[in-house]
């Protein structure tokens, strides 16, 4: 037995009756229409229910990113338990947000909740192995934890997708810790090549060559950080080369 289609019944059921129908006709008419009545509400409803679902699900990164650009500014200003609240949201909103885990990582070590905040930065780097201030971060967790090595290859990957100030320096410091002076110092010129202006690196510095036995060296990186601390760098001062 063949099966009629949609089609094929709504014609049916919407052909005009003959005068002549039966009352039995009527009635069958009647239940037709009323079956295709629903039927075409169910399709229209699922329809209009799809498309916003559709819609919702694809407005996901912008709900997310304006939740997380909220949690920004909440970190700025120091109010952290409400900026991870937000990034949380975020994070709900669009689970794949590697920013988002970033940044609550952030929001999670500056509030020494050192556990959460390396599980996170995991996660960001899982999902986008470019993101330096990541590996930043996390080197400086473990920096601060005293895993030097650790740091240092953090560090290194930073400095392999984009070299920066904060990597350069910071990988010095580890360096530095592990009694390793002249490597310290070399990143150190880089840090400084990065910025000229950055008075902590030429402190950093000035440490490192102390140690090394360059007193002469370290007195200069301090007082070339002091001129710029203080604004006073004379006019035609030559900044020292690394």
């Amino acid at each position: 037995m063949a099966v009629e289609s949609f089609f094929t019944r709504w014609r049916k059921a919407v052909r005009p009756l003959p005068r002549e129908a039966p009352s039995a006709a009527l009635l069958a008419l009647k239940r037709r229409q009323r079956k295709l009545i629903q039927r075409t509400l169910a399709i229209l409803v699922l329809t209009g229910a799809g498309g916003w679902i559709y819609s919702y699900w694809a407005s996901a990164p912008d709900r997310a990113q304006e939740e997380a650009a909220l949690a920004v500014k909440l970190l700025g200003v120091g109010t952290y338990d409400q900026a991870m609240r937000h990034f949380d949201r975020a994070i709900r909103i669009w689970p794949d947000y590697a920013e988002a885990y970033l940044n609550r990582g952030l929001a999670e070590h500056s509030a020494s909740h050192r556990t959460e905040a390396l599980a996170d930065l995991d996660r960001a780097l899982d999902l986008d192995a470019s993101l330096t201030q990541a590996y930043n971060e996390r080197g400086q967790i473990y920096l601060e934890d005293g895993d030097l090595q650790k740091s240092i290859r953090d560090c290194s990957k930073s400095i392999q997708v984009n070299p920066t100030l904060d990597a350069y320096y910071q990988r010095g410091e580890a360096y530095e810790k592990l009694g390793e002076h002249q490597e310290a110092i070399a990143d150190f010129d880089a840090a400084i090549s990065e910025f000229r202006e950055a008075p902590f690196a030429y402190r950093a510095r000035s440490v490192a060559k102390r140690n090394a036995g360059d007193r002469g060296g370290a007195q200069a990186d301090d007082d070339q950080a002091q001129r710029i601390e203080t604004g006073h760098s004379a006019e035609g001062d030559v900044l020292l080369a690394p």
